[in-house]
């Protein structure tokens, strides 16, 4: 009987017998680059946070760590740059509506930041074998602990602002901080690539095991979460009024728009005041003078403040007089009640660099004869707290909401809620209005303290204990937004506010000692 003689299958081409993931190391910078736009879009306004689980793991393919035999260190440095370079473009470019250079800069440091954590990973990976991958999430958190310090801090792109979505998961940041939520992402990522990797020499087994891994990672603290915010009690609540004027930011110190920037924040506190209003927040030097010492606005406000019966927290200029001549400026908000202009006022604690003040010129005098706009402001390191009926509150100016160690510090001395002033007005509808906001909802979970936001041109809103943002303001149009907003007991301190920054000071303890080991090693390695 004959045999039918089947033809034979042609080969297929390579880019289908080829392991999929070998695609991320065949063309690595234009994967670094694609990989670190999509990190971004895990930020708000976009608020695709689910990338952030997965694109890390990709970046640490594409950087090779993966490899038996391990990428040069150029290589390594390059890939992993370019990837934390592109990705801090796609979350801070509207930096660059107020300096295009200054953006480019601060990208290229903050990507050279990402390059030393890959950095290092590699170099445990070449000490302890394939195990040293697990040092690359405790080496990530320290260095987002290490941007919180200095005069050139700046955590504005901690993973933890890209889970702003998932309120549940937040949760536990009572504990640890929002650099809690940054470990457990970069966990979840190293789960994810340690099953790509043993995919291939061990098997299926293996990688489910890490892939169930990283699901119960992520779903237990979401349960414990939900049940957290349902739990969350208030006894007590107090009525603010946050103003929303948006005066144009060029325009509002000049000295013929100032009586119009008066009015129309007068005539909103009026309104404020019709409903109740038991505190009035006017935003970031909305009076955009030295208030105490310009005696015709002082009057104006004070006799406005007597009239409404309503204590009004100013955004406003302050000074001190220095010895031999000469002012300290500070970025200010002083307290107006019953027509008295209160004698404590909160001066910014962080400037803002090279838009504020110019980073060491504390130390190097002639920093300070340089001209970048405004930056010419003193930081005054004292944590004042403003008084109420219902319980202390602090103020937070502009981006003191990033960081955390601030926020912790008001709360452990005793606020019970908090207001941020600030002005947004040079960013327009970029990503950073309403990144800038979501920073102040990691704040109100890590001390379970409310949040009333009060921005010039938007957003301005009101962010209860648990995270949960209510009556958000469009940019860019004049509004008030009122709300009774709770607060808790006087005594409620988190395990955070009580010790701090002890999961990124524990990181970076051990990221220290972990360089110094392996420099030591090498160096006695050496011939």
């Amino acid at each position: 009987m004959p045999v039918a003689v089947l033809p034979l299958v042609p080969d297929l081409p390579p880019m289908l017998t080829t392991d999929p993931r070998d695609f991320l190391t065949r063309a690595p910078l234009a994967w670094s680059v694609i990989a670190g736009g999509l990190l971004a879009l895990a930020y708000p306004p976009f608020n695709l946070g689910s990338l952030s689980f997965v694109v890390v793991a990709v970046a640490l393919w594409i950087s090779g760590l993966s490899q038996t035999t391990l990428p040069s260190w150029r290589e390594v440095a390059w890939r992993s740059w370019t990837f934390g370079a592109v990705f801090h473009f796609g979350t801070l470019y509207w930096t660059g509506w107020v300096s295009i250079p200054g953006m480019f800069v601060m990208v290229a440091i903050l990507g050279g930041y990402i390059m030393l954590v890959f950095l290092a990973t590699r170099a445990a990976i070449a000490r302890l074998g394939p195990a040293g991958i697990w040092t690359f999430p405790i080496l990530w958190v320290a260095h987002e602990y290490l941007r919180t310090l200095g005069q050139l801090a700046f955590p504005w792109t901690n993973l933890s602002l890209s889970q702003v979505w998932a309120l549940p998961l937040l949760q536990f940041a009572e504990f640890t901080g929002d650099l809690g939520i940054s470990f457990l992402v970069v966990v979840i990522n190293v789960c994810i690539f340690e099953s790509w990797r043993l995919y291939s020499s061990r098997g299926w087994r293996i990688a489910v095991r890490y892939t169930v891994i990283a699901v119960l990672l992520l779903a237990v603290p979401i349960g414990w979460g939900a049940w957290r915010m349902a739990s969350i009690v208030s006894r007590s609540s107090v009525r603010v009024a946050v103003l929303q004027g948006d005066i144009d930011s060029y325009a509002k110190w000049e000295n013929n728009f100032v009586d119009q920037s008066m009015a129309v924040y007068e005539t909103l506190s009026r309104a404020a005041a019709a409903q109740g209003a038991e505190l009035i927040v006017w935003p970031e030097t909305a009076a955009p003078m030295y208030l105490r010492s310009d005696m015709k606005y002082l009057k104006e406000v004070l006799d406005l403040s007597r009239e409404l019966k309503t204590r009004m927290l100013v955004g406003t200029l302050e000074y001190d007089r220095v010895e031999g001549g000469g002012y300290l400026r500070y970025n200010a908000a002083v307290q107006l009640v019953d027509g008295f202009y209160r004698k404590d006022f909160h001066a910014k604690l962080h400037l803002v660099p090279f838009g504020e003040w110019i980073p060491f010129s504390n130390y190097i005098q002639v920093l300070d004869k340089l001209e970048v706009g405004g930056a010419h402001f003193s930081a005054l390191d004292k944590y004042v707290l403003f008084d109420h009926p219902k319980g202390p509150f602090a103020a937070a100016i502009c981006y003191e909401s990033v960081f955390p160690d601030i926020i912790r510090r008001f709360a452990k001395d005793g606020a019970r809620f908090f207001v941020t002033i600030t002005n947004d007005g040079w960013y327009g509808f970029s990503s950073g209005p309403p990144q800038h906001a979501a920073h102040a909802i990691l704040r109100a979970i890590e001390t379970r303290r409310p949040f009333a936001r009060s921005a010039n041109t938007g957003i301005s809103c009101f962010i209860d204990r648990a995270g949960v943002t209510r009556q958000v303001t469009h940019q860019y149009v004049p509004d008030m937004r009122i709300f009774d907003l709770p607060i808790g007991d006087a005594h409620e301190q988190t395990f955070f506010v009580r010790y701090g920054m002890w999961l990124g000071q524990a990181c970076a303890g051990f990221s220290l000692a972990l360089v110094a080991g392996l420099a030591v090693i090498h160096l006695r390695r050496k011939p």
